[in-house]
């Protein structure tokens, strides 16, 4: 043990003066402790003073969200029309953006001062190849015009020196700039024939494969690139998606397919009008899965489990009313699906999660996700005795809010206790919930109000507990979640929170053309792509396109 010496003179001397200092600090703070600041000086003004700092202070286009959504425009917003802005042309010449609609039109901001710019500036001719390969696209770039950093003859004489000939426009004192509420350059927004922003990227795009990327979503659909990945990589010939992807086809197909991920199968079809693409998926339904005349929750290695899911039938059988509108043919699946949900989905004139064939069991509990009154309703018109388990399951849902402090809804109910079970809530379940609710009709506003509170903080995690506390270890965000926020959202007719939404959402997506996994959402690596993930997405942008 290392001895402790006595203190020297010199020592002593500074030991002293550290001490006087420590006491000046001190005192300073306790100074402060008594002189308002300038913020506390704010709210002991007036009522109206102080709401008018704190309305300058925190304005309402703020949010929280995370840095990669921070930086994306204020005030337009994917799969909505563009605000109407124009630019200034060489000779001063004013033009519209509407004056571009009918063509696929690519605008980049940009600054010859702005590094990333330049950065950016070196991929052009790489970038004109790849619109030319795509057809009749306008290419356009839209100078930052602040006539103090930024003048006409900076940016011509930076184009020149370039050797850029592509045609520029001006944003003279950024009037466009403040109208879509821009805070980078550069950034690039794709909008489709119509007009609608259909992608974008608020930082350098140095890479022409996520160029190509981001052109090919906006000329095809997000929603159809992310589809033709999972056909192309997730489904088997049979028309079964597999749960997890791998970039060996072997390992994908010896995961599981799920009955949630084969119901939105048919569901986007349905939304797309794809009569193919929805035949193939509603033949593995029926020759890989039924059980009972129901559809069993999962195949593993080609056997069917013994247990349906009433979320993922109810979510089939309207599928299926769908299709059976827009084509005819379906008639009888559909009268097989009503027989089998008064036998098997109901017990005591209550619906029930699930039937065990192997056992002969029905499920002692009601999963309030499960309750798609939108679809059990139309099965209580047509079925006198699916009346009563409908008003049942209404009313355990509705009944089933937690609090006003935290206005979601409990898991589930356990028959055999009477009473609904306190268990965390996994949100992706009480977002399908919320979902149900708004398709019919009945989501509480405090509800929405949560949702978009939390939207504004730091987006809404994958697990809370039912006093509203994100569970440790769940702090993270979730494709699924705001695939199924901006669902409901559209329902309502919410386009903040639809927008917020899916911005959160595409902060998961994978753009890069180069990749066999381009469109699909999960990391950049090609890991933690899930089939429900991709669904969700799919279903999320056709619902809000």
């Amino acid at each position: 043990m290392k001895p402790v010496l006595p203190l020297r003179k010199i020592e002593k001397f500074l030991l002293i003066i550290l001490c006087l200092l420590a006491l000046i600090v001190i005192a300073g703070g306790i100074l402060l402790l008594f002189v308002p600041s300038e913020k506390e000086n704010g709210l002991n003004q007036s009522s109206s003073e102080a709401t008018q700092w704190r309305q300058e202070e925190v304005k309402p286009e703020e949010n929280y969200l995370d840095d990669k959504t921070s930086l994306l425009p204020d005030f337009c917003n994917l799969n909505e029309k563009i605000p109407d802005i124009s630019f200034e042309d060489e000779n001063g010449t004013v033009v519209s953006v509407k004056e571009w609609e009918g063509k696929v039109t690519v605008l980049t901001f940009w600054a010859s001062w702005c590094p990333d710019c330049q950065k950016e500036m070196t991929s052009l001719n790489q970038f004109l190849d790849i619109v030319k390969a795509y057809g009749d696209v306008n290419y356009v770039l839209i100078n930052k015009l602040d006539h103090k950093k930024e003048t006409r003859e900076k940016a011509s004489k930076y184009l020149s020196q370039q050797g850029i000939g592509i045609r520029t426009y001006y944003d003279n004192n950024l009037k466009a700039y403040d109208t879509l509420g821009l805070h980078n350059i550069p950034t690039t927004l794709f909008l489709d024939k119509q007009g609608i922003l259909r992608a974008w990227s608020a930082k350098q795009i140095t890479d022409p494969s996520v160029f190509e990327g981001l052109l090919k979503d906006t000329i095809e659909g997000s929603g159809k690139v992310t589809c033709d990945f999972v056909t192309a990589n997730m489904m088997d010939e049979k028309g079964g998606v597999h749960n997890i992807y791998n970039t060996s086809r072997e390992i994908t197909e010896e995961s599981d397919v799920l009955s949630e991920t084969q119901g939105g199968m048919l569901e986007y079809a349905v939304l797309r009008n794809d009569k193919e693409l929805f035949d193939k998926a509603f033949s593995y339904i029926t020759s890989k899965m039924n059980v009972n005349g129901l559809t069993a929750w999962k195949v593993t290695n080609g056997t069917a489990a013994n247990v349906n899911s009433l979320l993922d039938d109810l979510r089939i059988l309207d599928a299926l009313k769908s299709a059976n509108r827009l084509w005819g043919e379906y008639e009888e699946p559909i009268r097989n699906y009503t027989s089998s949900f008064e036998r098997f989905g109901v017990k005591d004139g209550r619906y029930v999660d699930f039937y065990d064939r192997k056992y002969k069991q029905y499920a002692n509990r009601f999963t309030l996700c499960y309750g798609d009154l939108k679809t059990m309703s139309e099965l209580a018109l047509q079925n006198e005795n699916l009346k009563e388990p409908y008003e049942n399951a209404k009313k355990l849902i509705l009944e089933g809010k937690i609090s006003d402090r935290f206005p979601l809804y409990y898991s589930w109910y356990n028959y055999k206790t009477n009473r609904y079970e306190p268990d965390d809530l996994n949100m992706a379940e009480a977002l399908v919930t919320l979902l149900h609710l708004a398709e019919a009709d009945s989501l509480p506003k405090e509800s929405i109000t949560w949702l978009k509170e939390e939207m504004n903080k730091e987006g809404i995690k994958a697990r809370y507990t039912v006093e509203g506390k994100v569970v440790d270890g769940y702090q993270y965000d979730s494709t699924a979640i705001y695939a199924l926020t901006a669902m409901i959202a559209e329902r309502i007719g919410d386009k903040d929170l639809q927008g917020k939404a899916l911005r959160k959402m595409e902060t998961m997506r994978i753009v890069n053309t180069s990749y066999a996994y381009h469109g699909a959402f999960g990391m950049e690596d090609g890991t933690g792509i899930t089939a429900f993930d991709q669904i969700m997405a799919m279903l999320a942008y056709e619902y809000t396109n």
